[in-house]
């Protein structure tokens, strides 16, 4: 190679290697106003297999604050379904709408009502069930919103074949109806996912818990064969085999209230199996109506831990107690109530301490 192809070829490098520059640099602008512009909007446009969880990772930076994104959006009733063309609102306040849930914090500024899924509860016996979701024609194990599925009440709640299959301690005994099935009647979906035992005698049960799953609206009755029902609410997966019971609106408006008196709770158990609680997390604690605790209570929840111990270790005797959140109370029954996290400034655990206080 003569001196006169080098200098071509060494300027011919240049010239390439300034237009990669130039065009790295260029690009890198352009991701830069891109991501400007994105995280400036007030809202999203859902694309194809887009989730509540990985725009809250997009847009908030931790995909574990997907229930903060969700309470920005009442339009959405169920996290778990959101479709291409749906609108989600980055930001508290994005649409003015009279439902769906909402983020309360304690400020008198703020809103002081909740509209929100109560999706579980603990009763101290069992529940008694009225029917049963036996088949479905989709071809898939798990159910959904729109699913047409075939269901049976009282002795029809199971096949002939199930009752030959099955002993009878293996069939859930199920309660007749208090009236003749129609069509239009509506039917919680409910499953039951845990015992809660006394922590000194796990023999001695205290409450059973259940999770409400949706709900279905009988379409179609027959005397000779399964009656007809379509899905028209879910919050979780549901499959063949889970109960029904008369059906509870589940969509509740809550309504922050003062209480009437002084009380120290704890939270006993979570709707999800989770060990870390945050904001939106659902939670049942310890008291319920016998206790003269209402819907619409607010707990301080408390914790004595120094900021370096492990989540399991026990605190020195020495530690204060200190104020890291507040739960509000959504669903109250005899013994128990769920709550919500409204309010959390680091991980809130199961055994918490809760405090109520008159007047608050």
């Amino acid at each position: 190679m003569n001196s006169t192809q080098l200098k071509k070829r060494l300027l011919g490098a240049s010239v390439l290697a300034i237009i990669v520059a130039s065009a790295g640099f260029v690009y890198a602008q352009q991701v830069n106003v891109v991501k400007t512009r994105v995280t400036n909007k007030d809202y999203h446009t859902v694309q194809d297999g887009d989730t509540l969880y990985d725009l809250s990772g997009r847009f908030m930076s931790d995909v574990y604050q997907w229930p903060k994104l969700w309470s920005y959006n009442p339009h959405i009733t169920n996290p778990h379904w959101i479709y291409p063309g749906d609108i989600v609102y980055l930001r508290d306040g994005g649409v003015p709408s009279p439902s769906g849930p909402q983020i309360v914090r304690s400020n008198p500024t703020q809103r002081t009502e909740l509209h929100v899924a109560v999706g579980g509860f603990i009763e101290p016996e069992q529940l008694k069930y009225v029917g049963r979701i036996v088949a479905s024609p989709k071809q898939a194990v798990m159910l959904a919103d729109m699913d047409t599925v075939w269901v049976g009440f009282g002795d029809g709640a199971y096949t002939a074949k199930e009752r030959e299959d099955l002993k009878d301690d293996e069939r859930v005994p199920m309660k007749s109806s208090d009236k003749e099935v129609q069509v239009g009647d509506r039917f919680a979906i409910v499953r039951q996912v845990d015992t809660l035992t006394d922590e000194d005698n796990e023999d001695n049960v205290l409450g059973h818990k259940y999770v409400v799953l949706g709900s279905l609206t009988v379409k179609e009755l027959s005397k000779k064969y399964l009656h007809t029902a379509e899905i028209d609410q879910s919050w979780y997966d549901m499959k063949r085999g889970d109960l029904l019971i008369p059906y509870e609106q589940q969509l509740k408006q809550v309504q922050i209230i003062q209480s009437e008196q002084d009380m120290v709770a704890k939270i006993v158990d979570t709707l999800e199996p989770r060990i870390h609680l945050g904001e939106m997390h659902y939670v049942y604690i310890n008291k319920g109506a016998k206790d003269n605790v209402r819907t619409g209570n607010r707990f301080y929840v408390f914790q004595k831990r120094e900021g370096l111990d492990f989540l399991d270790e026990k605190p020195a005797e020495e530690i204060p107690w200190d104020r890291i959140g507040q739960v509000l109370l959504i669903d109250v029954r005899e013994d128990y109530s769920m709550g919500i996290v409204i309010d959390s400034k680091r991980e809130i655990l199961m055994g918490d301490r809760l405090e109520m206080y008159q007047g608050y």
